[in-house]
């Protein structure tokens, strides 16, 4: 039996994902005829401007991947405050994981699209600190601050330390950054970096 080597496997690999992206467009291509993109991207869980540059042969890292965003992490949010057994430590996740997610995305389209408007949590604690993130990942790829995260509603009225250990509560003082300090959320950015 002969074996293959590495480059073989590897370039094997890769005519089958460019026969699988051209299977998808053509794909795309014939549900256009069908449904509007907008229907499209609701139906594949991708953006609508994502089913257009598909359709025009674009691709990016992230537009085939399902869409999570702020919205989707709000939705998860206000879903997680639904059920109080849930632990705080699991709604903390949902924003690591969002953090994770806008950090994986290259294109600046895909980081607008991502930081849209959320629908509130219920809860505007956790309202502020979507607006902090967003204000914060904004900041450290050099987009404009949404303007949504500047809203009175996104700011809480008095502090608000998302930890179930108090003696942390020092620490997360120190550490906060300022886009959440200025919502009076504390919290270590190092809770939501640690996924």
């Amino acid at each position: 039996m002969m074996t293959r080597s590495p480059a073989t496997l590897v370039k094997q690999a890769q005519e089958q994902e460019l026969l699988a992206r051209d299977d998808f467009r053509r794909q795309l291509h014939a549900a256009s005829k069908h449904m509007s993109q907008r229907a499209l991207a609701a139906r594949l869980g991708i953006s609508q401007p994502a089913i257009a540059q598909r359709l025009q042969g674009y691709t990016s890292d992230y537009d085939t991947r399902p869409v999570e965003t702020m919205q989707s992490c709000a939705q998860s949010i206000c879903e997680s405050l639904g059920c109080p057994s849930e632990p705080l430590s699991t709604r903390l996740r949902l924003v690591g994981q969002a953090i994770s997610d806008f950090r994986a995305l290259t294109q600046p389209h895909d980081q607008r699209f991502f930081l849209r408007e959320p629908q509130s949590t219920g809860d505007t604690r956790w309202d502020a600190l979507l607006a902090g993130v967003a204000a914060r990942e904004a900041r450290r790829v050099g987009m404009p601050i949404p303007l949504w995260t500047t809203d009175d509603s996104r700011f809480l009225d008095r502090p608000w330390f998302p930890t179930e250990t108090l003696s942390l509560r020092a620490i997360a003082f120190e550490a906060s950054p300022s886009d959440f300090a200025i919502r009076h959320v504390y919290l270590d950015p190092a809770e939501l970096e640690s996924v």
